[in-house]
């Protein structure tokens, strides 16, 4: 039986591999929007010199400089469009295909290279960062070229090329992200241990050269590690966190965990074996370490000083991890590693299609979807249509060039507003259509008080979009919320605690409203089983109360509370003094949850209950006429491309 060892036929299947990765890549490319990173780092290309560039458009960010300083000079020339801000990735993503074969081959032999090439191409991890114009897949790309030449300096005869090609590549690395940079300097350490005693002085010359090559990055560097880096915005890793990555890093899929575990065992069992040399065995050793050191480190920073530790930064040592494992494997037969490659591929593509979504999801980011959304709506009411959201101007305005038109709009991005403000600029709109995206989740009651129809509801990664109108023709067409629990003290929906000799009928105003008096510190309250009125966690829950105040000031709060197992486990209150109460006069105060956020990961809530009450601290006298609590639907995308669906 002849095996799979000639040149051509392992340049054919290589060949294949990088076709479908290559499709993977560029599938609808026209059509690939900007995520916000992207729109962030271009904001910050709006300088005219390149000084300006370094002081306030890279030292302010958490990232070396080496990619925004290619992007200036990238932009300059070929423009801003997003197909040619992204090739540049693109094509990192799919030459780091070739390059993990190469480096995989160059250590042990065309079966590790192949597979380890395979599931470069098709993992969502690798496809995904291939199509952000970010430091992740330039950063891989350039440390597989660190790699490449630091293997074949070490494994074809030490010449002075390969070290000097290795120096450049671990330069442009640090310079490419902070994890690039600590991969490269592991790397480096790691050569220590590989190279012979009599170029062991030209080696440690060339680590002296690449620290001289980043001398001039070192007061950037600093000047980011004294900021705090990326600290802040990110929550501090679970103890699971290796264990999450390597379920997203697997789709989620039991498909994939169990096509690589086949795909092993059958060719662990029917290829040629060849005695493991010990060069071998210590490179795998090495890979690791290059694997699981960004790991440690990066998780043990997050946990004892700030959160840093995200997936993307185990983009450049995750190679390393297949070609361990595929090391373990001799020389496959022809038929036998097509067919291995086959089901590899198959069951990635369809987990990454179907099951991930990918191209769903990562093909509809928020600020050009709104835009498209705005301009559409505007195409129907002409003049009729306002725009809010919660982005920077230029992202907005982005998309407003790229279009050719615009809508009036307005952000509430670092305006830092008070409900009240809030309301007053909403209530002043003149438009009778507004659609929104990004806002805050208490903003939603706010705008359908002045627009009461909710007409369209979109979602997606991190985002909400609602339309909203005022125009009594929407009213039939528009979408109703679930109300599970109600009472305006003469009928109820729920189980409610009422005290009945607070309720009095007002035959001026003609309602009945429960009397507050200072003497009753909690009440009126509902509680329900959430499982009584939802099954899913992908819900907003609305609360509105109407109250009338008979002193000056109130500082009552109403309160959303979860509890379970007779435990709380959320709380959530609202002043009044927050919408600025006026006395003797009706005014709605409402607060809203999300679901989702309380019962994170795969949390059950069908033995949790919802509270809802209002707490009077003060002890203070007002009028409540009615409250209510509305279900609306979620969104189960919002963390969808790094979480499972």
């Amino acid at each position: 039986m002849q095996y799979f060892s000639s040149k051509r036929q392992i340049e054919l299947l290589l060949l294949f591999v990088i076709l479908i990765g290559l499709i993977l890549r560029f599938w609808r490319f026209t059509d690939i929007p900007f995520t916000y990173d992207e729109l962030s780092a271009l904001y910050r290309l709006r300088f005219d010199s390149f000084s300006e560039l370094v002081k306030e458009g890279i030292t302010p960010d958490a990232h070396p400089a080496g990619v925004q300083m290619f992007l200036f000079f990238w932009v300059r020339v070929f423009g801003s469009q997003e197909i040619v801000v992204k090739l540049p990735f693109m094509l990192a993503g799919i030459l780091s295909v070739w390059l993990s074969y190469l480096i995989a081959k160059l250590w042990f032999n065309s079966t590790t290279a192949i597979l380890t090439a395979t599931y470069i191409a098709s993992l969502q991890m690798f496809v995904l960062y291939s199509q952000i114009a970010r430091p992740y897949a330039s950063g891989l790309f350039l440390t597989l070229l660190m790699v490449f030449f630091w293997s074949k300096y070490i494994r074809r005869g030490y010449k002075f090329i390969d070290l000097v090609l290795f120096v450049l590549f671990a330069v442009l690395a640090s310079y490419n992200h902070h994890f690039s940079l600590l991969f490269a300097v592991i790397v480096g350490i790691s050569g220590l241990w590989f190279v012979e005693q009599k170029n062991r002085m030209s080696y440690i010359a060339a680590g002296i050269a690449i620290f001289i090559l980043y001398i001039p990055h070192l007061p950037i560097f600093f000047q980011q590690l004294q900021k705090g880096g990326i600290g802040g915005w990110l929550a501090k890793p679970s103890p699971w966190f290796p264990f999450q990555f390597f379920e997203w890093l697997m789709h989620y899929s039991i498909w994939v965990v169990v096509a690589l575990i086949l795909v092993f065992l059958f060719l662990f069992y029917t290829a040629r074996k060849a005695p493991v040399s010990t060069v071998t065995q210590k490179i795998r050793l090495f890979m690791l370490f290059w694997f699981l050191l960004p790991l440690i480190i990066g998780y043990a920073y997050s946990v004892m000083f700030e959160p840093i530790i995200q997936y993307s930064l185990l983009i450049f040592s995750t190679p390393y991890l297949f070609m361990i494992l595929f090391s373990y494997l001799g020389r496959a037969k022809p038929q036998h590693l097509v067919l291995a490659t086959a089901l590899v591929l198959l069951v990635n593509l369809l987990t990454l299609i179907f099951k991930r979504e990918h191209y769903k999801l990562f093909y509809k980011q928020p600020f050009e979807h709104v835009v498209k959304s705005a301009l559409a709506l505007n195409d129907k009411y002409p003049g009729d249509v306002i725009m809010v959201n919660n982005y920077i101007p230029y992202y907005t305005d982005y998309y407003f060039r790229k279009f050719h038109k615009e809508v009036p709009y307005f952000t509430v991005r670092n305006k830092e507003w008070t409900i009240v403000q809030f309301d007053s600029v909403i209530g002043n709109v003149n438009q009778h259509r507004i659609i929104t995206s990004g806002l805050d989740i208490d903003y939603f009651q706010i705008v359908r008080k002045y627009f009461p129809y909710l007409i369209d509801y979109d979602r997606g990664f991190t985002f909400e979009e609602y339309t909203f109108s005022r125009d009594d023709n929407d009213s039939l067409n528009s979408i109703k919320p679930l109300k599970v629990a109600f009472t305006d003290f003469k009928t109820t929906k729920g189980q409610w605690r009422i005290k009945t000799e607070r309720v009095f009928n007002d035959t001026i105003e003609h309602l009945t409203y429960y009397h507050k008096l200072p003497d009753e510190k909690f009440g009126p309250s509902c509680t329900f089983p959430i499982s009584d009125v939802t099954d899913s966690k992908y819900v907003f829950v609305d609360v509105l109360a109407r109250i009338k105040p008979l002193t000056d000031s109130c500082s009552a709060v109403l309160v959303v509370q979860i509890n379970k197992d007779d435990e709380m486990i959320f709380w959530k209150g609202i002043n009044f003094t927050e919408f600025e109460l006026v006395r003797g006069k009706w005014q709605d105060v409402y607060v809203t949850m999300n679901l989702q956020d309380i019962f994170k990961s795969k949390m059950n809530f069908k033995s949790s209950d919802f509270e809802v009450f209002i707490w009077n601290p003060r002890k203070e006298n007002f009028l409540i006429s009615d409250i209510q609590v509305w279900l609306r639907p979620g969104n189960p995308y919002r963390y969808s491309l790094f979480s499972e669906i």
